[in-house]
């Protein structure tokens, strides 16, 4: 089943990706203005009207993952949520096994589609966990002391 899904998935991401590369192609053409028609942005200027793509290859493999595992878990939290808005019949027994057969497609269809292409929130999340291991440390209050302490020495021996 989870084949089949994944399957399916894959099918209808490629031929959505063909025909957004290919509207995108189209519209660059005919729409994009080059940097120096940009009125007061200096910045674009200098760039022209590209944007830079982040490389997959740049990426903390770490923190990638949990990035993927993040956005799968949401997007499964996301369709069960919104599978229990719909109303169940009484015409047809409701029991255990579909539920848990009903979870169990949440899940792959979750994973199918954030291995197929991100929808953006692995990207979101990936982009704060790398400034979060960016951030400088607290300097220990230590080590403040001891630099204090060289500099008044350094100062001591060149007023002697």
């Amino acid at each position: 089943m989870r084949d089949l899904v994944e399957t399916v998935i894959s099918g209808i991401m490629q031929r959505e990706r063909m025909q957004q590369s290919h509207g995108q192609t189209q519209q660059i053409n005919r729409s994009a203005k080059p940097a120096a028609q940009v009125p007061g942005h200096a910045a674009l200027h200098s760039v022209g009207y590209q944007v830079p793509v982040s490389d997959p290859q740049q990426k903390d493999p770490a923190l990638w993952k949990a990035s993927k595992q993040f956005e799968a878990i949401f997007l499964q939290q996301m369709m069960s949520e919104m599978r229990s808005t719909v109303t169940k019949s009484d015409f047809m027994p409701h029991g255990f096994a579909e539920d848990v057969h009903a979870s169990m497609m949440d899940e792959a269809i979750a994973q199918a589609s954030t291995q197929q292409g991100s929808i953006g929130i692995a990207n979101a999340v990936y982009r704060q966990l790398e400034a979060g291991n960016k951030t400088q440390a607290i300097p220990n209050p230590a080590d403040k002391t001891d630099m204090t302490t060289d500099l008044t020495m350094e100062a001591i021996r060149h007023a002697r």
